[in-house]
């Protein structure tokens, strides 16, 4: 059996943050999931940390890297019901720096794009 991956939105370039502020990194379907059906995962790149967490229906912010915890969250939970799956991610630091993956998985389906982000002057 072959299986799609559905398709998911991003920016169309490297996303530029300030030091201390909130960054919102955008990933999107472009048709709603089932919420219990579904899982997002936002990670670092370089590293593999795990930035944030949606399984089973909701948050998973214990499962957070502690980099990460506090600072970094879905934009709204009644936003993910639409299929935005962005986060923001606040009080940014120079740690902050390099790409991001956002993953999303249903059954079989995935989707997944990068967001890079860089600290501005």
């Amino acid at each position: 059996m072959f299986s799609v991956a559905f398709l998911l939105r991003g920016p169309a370039g490297p996303l530029v943050a300030q030091l201390g502020g909130s960054v919102l990194l955008p990933c999107s379907a472009e048709t709603p999931l089932p919420l219990e059906e579904l899982e997002v995962e936002w990670r670092r790149t370089d590293s593999k940390a795990l930035v944030h967490l949606f399984q089973e229906g909701e948050s998973r912010p214990e499962s957070q890297s502690d980099a990460y915890r506090d600072r970094a969250h879905f934009f709204t939970e009644r936003e993910i019901a639409k299929g935005n799956y962005s986060l923001l991610l606040r009080n940014v630091t120079t740690d902050d720096a390099g790409t991001y993956s956002c993953g999303v998985y249903r059954n079989e389906e995935t989707g997944e794009i990068a967001v890079e982000i860089k600290i501005g002057e």
